[in-house]
Formats: structure tokens, sequence, C-alpha cells
């Protein structure tokens, strides 16, 4: 008699038991003990192609520092920068940044201009951070090193960077026998930096 007491009261519990199941915004009811109610909503996520570009590091060649052996032992001679502003002892700090896995972005440089009347800009060149310095003597300098120029010219490109992307680039002054002394403060150009993705 207590065995079919109880199953009387579990057997309409188990055959009433069930899922229900809403949607966002829906207010589900069931009963208890018994039903189990399962609500759900849709969470979104929107994140934009973004591209992004660093450059620091002021730089400056100072060939009458006292740590400084000017004039060179042969012409054209190549120098190190003596003052940095950034982290690159020997250039400029350049990071590049791309979340798209389907565009490429491309990073370049100029040039504004040269220096004075008898200092060309491509007197200044740059390579990849790490590149060995070239040997004075050598015209053009061999190895990977490039001369500005006022045009932008390409120095790489990819897609994603999965963060920010180092590019940094060292740069070396290339002096010759016809530069005429600068006034103290000295000659500047602006160097540029672009980065866009297509």
């Amino acid at each position: 008699m207590k065995l079919m007491l109880i199953l009387l009261l579990i057997v309409p519990a188990m055959v009433l038991a069930g899922i229900v199941q809403g949607g966002p915004g829906d207010r589900i009811m069931g009963f208890a003990p018994g039903d189990t109610l399962i609500d759900t909503l849709i969470v979104t996520v929107r994140v934009p192609a973004r591209i992004g570009l660093y450059v620091n590091g002021n730089t400056e060649f100072d060939l009458g520092s006292a740590a400084v052996v000017y004039p060179p032992g042969a012409f054209p001679g190549y120098y190190d920068p003596t003052l940095v502003g950034g982290t690159n002892v020997d250039g400029v700090d350049v990071e590049v940044f791309s979340n798209s896995q389907v565009m490429t972005w491309h990073l370049e440089t100029s040039g504004s201009g040269d220096f004075s009347a008898t200092i060309a800009l491509d007197q200044l060149f740059y390579a990849p951070d790490g590149e060995p310095n070239p040997v004075d003597g050598n015209d053009p300098p061999g190895g990977n090193w490039v001369s500005f120029t006022t045009s932008y010219v390409e120095i790489a490109n990819g897609t994603n960077t999965t963060g920010w992307q180092d590019e940094s680039q060292d740069y070396v002054f290339q002096a010759e026998t016809d530069d005429a002394p600068t006034p103290a403060a000295g000659e500047n150009v602006t160097i540029y930096y672009r980065v866009y993705a297509q």
C-alpha cells in the first residue's frame, strides 16, 4: 500500500516533468518539482579591422663629438647615430599593427629633402635593425642599406601581425669629402613613416 502511494505521487511528477525552453525576453514557467527551465540569449562581438603605427627616436649624428673619429680614414665614411630618442641605439623604433588576415599592410618611408646645399638626403641610409655597418670607402655601402629619398619606398609588408610587430630601422650617415660645416645646431630633415592596408 505504501509502495502504491509512493508510485502514485512519483509517476505523475515524472509524466509531467519536461524541459521548457525560451529565448531572449521570454518569461517561462514550469512545474516544480519536475520541469527544467532553459532560457537563452545571444552575445555579439564586433571587432573592426585596424592598422597601427608607432615610431620613436629623433636621431642625431654629431661628427664633432669627442667619441667620434672625423674625418674617416677613407671616404665615404659611415657613422652611427650619436644620440637617439628611442630604445634602438642604432636608429629608430618602428612597430606596426594589423589584425586583418585578408588585407596586406604596407610600411613605407621617405625624407623631406636635403640637409643643406652640400649634404644630400641620400647620405642618410636605413636598414633593418641589426644590419652590419658598411665599411668606410665603399660606395654604395652594400648589404641591406638603402638611402632615403623624397619618394616613399616600401620597407615591409604583411598581414595579421598578432600584436605589435617590430620593424625597427638602423641608420648610418655617409660622410663625403664635400660636406661643408653646419651651424652649431646642425642641419635637419624630417623622416616620414606611413602604413596603410588594402
